[in-house]
């Protein structure tokens, strides 16, 4: 039988009320010597909190729930261990599920978390550009976090990047029609527009966001003859894939093919040869994420819209 608020009471020599406020941190003090005693009973009984009864009194479940595509992709990972560090810092919970990149298996998470009383959720979602009044009718509030000029931006800056390194036939290896590998395709686009230089179609390709898809991509774009000498690449996952690729090709990066990533994470930094990456703001992310998503005088649907980063020049482009 589970421990009650009654038997700590009973334990501890006091009332049932006087339990509550310890639990509550008030709303009346409690003395040194009652705050002992049924902290001491409530160690001894393995007394543990109700989450419905203090839902049910508060309207809280001091949980947050966060949706992304997945959570194994290195970039994923390291923004969800973020937001539960400082999920935990402000005593909540973070209930994370996938999408798997699919928008129906995205909405059925949303409604998932919902049902669970989350007191909030925090979503990346496989579309940025679809229409997210409609979560209103979850009665969550909603974080959306999408930086549309930021992929456009910081595609951008590494593309000229390359273009100032003397790079003339600069590829493009993104994801496919996800809308932010759409915007770093433009802002590749801009930049080697900007300087006049052609844009090749057989220097741009699509693969899977892993690490077999990178692989994969660098045997079609690796071509004996009229192949690029620099790359764009969405992924640190494909970019890991097609540096094994280039290597089993017999090509040195950066002398045969230098390359760029686009999300800056560990992986990018710990390839061999370390991999030269637009680097986001990861921990500003998350916490301005959490922050807006516990806001209480905000809309019930709003957008985490971080637009700065820096590129890490490393060894993959000959720094």
């Amino acid at each position: 039988m589970a421990v009650t608020r009654n038997d700590v009471a009973r334990r501890a020599g006091v009332s049932p009320g006087l339990v509550s406020y310890v639990l509550n941190d008030g709303p009346r003090p409690v003395s040194d010597d009652a705050r002992a005693r049924i902290e001491a009973a409530i160690e001894e009984l393995g007394y543990r909190r109700d989450g419905v009864a203090r839902y049910l009194k508060t309207g809280k479940t001091n949980s947050l729930g966060l949706v992304l595509p997945d959570i194994g992709l290195p970039y994923y990972a390291e923004i969800t261990k973020e937001m539960n560090a400082r999920a935990f810092e402000l005593g909540y919970q973070l209930l994370i599920a996938t999408s798997e990149f699919d928008v129906a298996r995205e909405d059925v998470q949303l409604e998932s978390l919902a049902e669970r009383r989350v007191d909030g959720i925090i979503l990346m979602s496989v579309n940025p550009n679809r229409d997210f009044s409609v979560l209103e009718r979850l009665g969550t509030p909603v974080v959306v976090i999408d930086r549309p000029e930021f992929a456009v931006q910081s595609a951008r800056a590494a593309t000229s990047h390359l273009i100032e390194d003397g790079h003339t036939r600069i590829g493009f290896l993104g994801s496919g029609p996800l809308a932010v590998s759409e915007r770093r395709l433009a802002g590749w686009s801009t930049a080697l527009r900007d300087a006049g230089l052609a844009l090749n179609d057989s220097w741009i390709t699509t693969a899977p966001i892993t690490r077999a898809g990178g692989y994969d991509a660098a045997l079609r774009l690796l071509k004996p003859t009229d192949r690029p000498s620099a790359l764009l690449i969405e992924s640190d996952a494909q970019a890991s894939g097609f540096v094994r690729a280039a290597r089993d090709l017999g090509l040195d990066i950066p002398a045969d093919v230098a390359v760029i990533t686009s999300e800056g994470t560990d992986l990018a930094r710990f390839t061999v040869p370390s991999l030269t990456s637009i680097v986001p703001p990861t921990p500003q992310i998350a916490m301005d994420a959490i922050r807006s998503v516990l806001a209480t005088d905000a809309e019930p649907v709003r957008r985490v819209n971080n637009v700065s980063f820096e590129l890490a020049l490393r060894e993959s482009c000959g720094h």
